[in-house]
C-alpha cells in the first residue's frame, strides 16, 4: 500500500467529494490516476467515517440510477419484454392461436438453455401439442453488483448469459392422437416373451455357419377382390390368407437345409394392403373399384401380418423391416407402429418401422436395401443412394442388394451397369393374380412366386428360394 501524507490524503479526499459530486467517482479510476491500488483509496475513504457516510450513499443513488435505466430501456425500447442487455428474471411467455391450433412459447431466464428445458418449465404435453421449429438465443450481459467490504458499499462488475428459447407448437390431428393412444395401449398390453435361445432353434445341421433368411413377399395387395375371366383367375382376401401362409411354410421348409439361422430378415409393406382410406383409392388418390371395405381389410390384415411373423418366430427371432408401397403409404406406416407396440416386449422380435421410405440391413458381408421401386425410377441412383447412406456398411461389405417390389413380375435393373457398381437391384415378383386393370393393359400372366433368400455372414449370397403358384390354379406347386 502506498504512503500519503496527511496533507496528500487531505487533498485526495477532496478530490473524491468533488468526483461523487459529478457522478463520476470509481474506485478503480481514482487507483490509476494516483499510481495506487484500489485498497488504499478503500482505505482513506474509511479513515474518515464521514467520508464512509457519503461514499455509501453515492453508491445507492448509483444502483437506483442504473435500475431506472434498465426498467426505462425495458418499457421503452421492448415493451414488455425484459431489457436484452440486463440479467434476466425467469419469464414464460405463452401466445396460443385456438383458431389455427397452434402456440408460440417463449422462455427468457439464465437458467432454462435447452428446448427440452423449455418443454419441461413450460409443461408442455407432447401427447397434444409437437414441436413444429424452435429457436435458442444466448448473449452475455455485464452488471454491477452490490457487495460490503470493510465499511463500504461497493459494486463490482459480474458477466451473466442470458438465454431466450422460442417454441412453435402445432396440436395434433384427432386421428394422431388417437393412433398414439392405441400404440401406448398396445405397448401397455403386449405380451411378455422372453429371448428363446439359439439352440431351441436349431433344426438340421450343426451351427457351424452363421446365416440369415430373408423371406420376401411383395405386393400382396390384401383388400383386392376380383374374378375371372376379368382377371386371370378368381382372387380375395380369404384366398390371399391361405397363399401366405402356404408359401412362407413352403420357404421354412425349403431353406432348412440351409440352416439353422440366427435370425429371419422380414420385408413388410410393399403394397401389403391394396387400397389406404375409407375411400377406397391409393395414397395418391386412384379409386380401386376391387378393393374390399377399407376398415375391415385393415383388421384383417393387422391379424394376418402378426400370423406371419409369429410362423416365422417358430424357426428363428424374427427382423421386421417396413417398406411402405404406392397402394398404401399411410396404412402401411400405421401398421408398422402397431407391430412396433404389439411385440414391443417380445425381444425375438425386431420390428424397424422408422418413417424413411426406404431401409438398409447388414450381416456380415451382405449389405441389403429395401424400397418398393415406385419412387426411385432410375436404379442407377439405388447404388450411389446406398453407398452415401451407409458408407461404413459398405466400406465393410461385399455384397450388395436392392429388392424391390411394384412390378408384380421377376426383374432387375440393368446388370451390365449394376455390375460396375457393386450392386444388384431386383424387382420381386407377387403372390396376386393380374386384376381387371393389369389384363386390360396385357400385364397378366406373369409368374407368381414367393422369394427367400439366404444369406451367408462371410460366404455372402449362397441360395435363392422360391414358391411357386400355378396361375391357371391358385395352388402351389410342389
Amino acid at each position: 500500500m502506498k504512503n500519503y501524507t496527511k496533507e496528500e490524503k487531505s487533498k485526495i479526499k477532496k478530490q473524491i467529494r468533488k468526483a461523487m459530486k459529478a457522478g463520476t467517482f470509481t474506485l478503480a479510476g481514482f487507483a490509476r490516476e494516483y499510481g495506487c491500488n484500489v485498497k488504499t483509496i478503500r482505505g482513506i475513504i474509511q479513515s474518515s467515517s464521514k467520508l464512509t457516510n457519503e461514499y455509501n450513499k453515492y453508491q445507492e443513488t448509483q444502483d437506483a440510477s442504473r435500475k431506472a435505466n434498465a426498467q426505462s430501456h425495458a418499457s421503452g425500447k421492448v415493451g414488455s419484454k425484459q431489457a436484452k442487455d440486463a440479467p434476466f428474471v425467469k419469464e414464460i411467455e405463452r401466445d396460443e392461436d385456438k383458431s389455427k391450433g397452434t402456440v408460440v412459447i417463449t422462455t427468457r431466464s439464465l437458467d432454462i438453455k435447452t428446448i427440452e428445458d423449455a418443454l419441461r418449465i413450460a409443461e408442455v404435453d407432447l401427447d397434444v401439442w409437437k414441436v413444429d421449429r424452435a429457436k435458442v438465443n444466448s448473449w452475455e450481459v455485464t452488471m454491477g453488483v452490490k457487495s460490503i467490504v470493510g465499511k463500504l458499499t461497493e459494486t463490482h462488475a459480474e458477466t451473466y448469459t442470458n438465454f431466450q428459447v422460442t417454441l412453435w407448437l402445432v396440436r395434433k390431428a384427432p386421428e394422431v392422437l388417437a393412433f398414439e393412444d392405441l400404440v401406448k395401449r398396445l405397448e401397455s398390453a403386449s405380451p411378455v416373451v422372453p429371448i428363446i435361445a439359439f439352440h431351441e432353434y436349431t433344426k438340421v445341421v450343426p451351427d457351424e455357419h452363421q446365416r440369415e433368411l430373408e423371406i420376401s413377399l411383395a405386393d400382396i395387395h390384401l383388400g383386392l377382390r376380383c374374378l375371372a375371366p376379368c382377371s386371370d383367375i378368381d382372387w380375395s382376401p380369404d384366398i390371399a390368407d391361405k397363399m401366405v401362409m402356404s408359401v412362407i411354410d413352403g420357404l421354412i421348409e425349403s431353406a432348412k437345409s440351409f440352416g439353422p439361422f440366427e435370425r429371419i430378415i422380414f420385408p413388410f409393406g410393399n403394397d401389403f394392403m391394396h387400397t389406404d382410406n375409407v375411400f377406397n383409392t391409393t395414397t395418391a388418390g386412384t379409386f380401386q373399384p376391387e378393393g374390399d371395405a377399407w376398415k375391415s381389410t385393415m383388421l384383417h390384415g393387422e391379424v394376418l401380418a402378426m400370423a406371419m411373423i409369429d410362423r416365422m418366430e417358430q424357426e428363428a427371432p424374427v427382423k421386421v423391416i417396413v417398406v411402405p408401397g404406392n397402394h398404401a403409404m399411410q396404412t402401411e406406416i400405421s401398421m408398422g407402429r402397431t407391430l412396433l407396440a404389439y411385440y414391443h416386449n417380445d425381444e425375438n422380435v425386431q420390428v424397424d418401422a422408422n418413417m424413411s421410405s426406404y431401409k438398409f440391413h447388414k450381416y456380415g458381408v451382405n449389405l441389403l436395401g429395401f424400397e418398393h421401386g415406385h419412387s426411385i425410377r432410375q436404379t442407377l441412383r439405388l447404388s450411389g443412394l446406398m453407398a452415401n447412406e451407409c458408407p461404413e456398411w459398405w466400406a465393410e461389405t461385399k455384397y450388395r442388394e436392392w429388392h424391390c417390389g411394384d412390378q408384380h413380375r421377376k426383374g432387375s435393373g440393368r446388370p451390365s451397369v449394376m455390375a460396375e457398381q457393386g450392386v444388384g437391384v431386383e424387382f420381386l415378383p407377387s403372390l396376386v393374380p393380374a386384376n381387371e386393370w393389369h389384363k386390360v393393359h396385357a400385364f397378366s400372366w406373369q409368374k407368381r412366386i414367393g422369394m427367400a433368400f439366404v444369406w451367408d455372414k462371410t460366404a455372402g449370397p449362397v441360395a435363392r428360394l422360391q414358391t411357386n403358384i400355378d396361375s391357371y390354379t391358385n395352388e402351389i406347386m410342389r
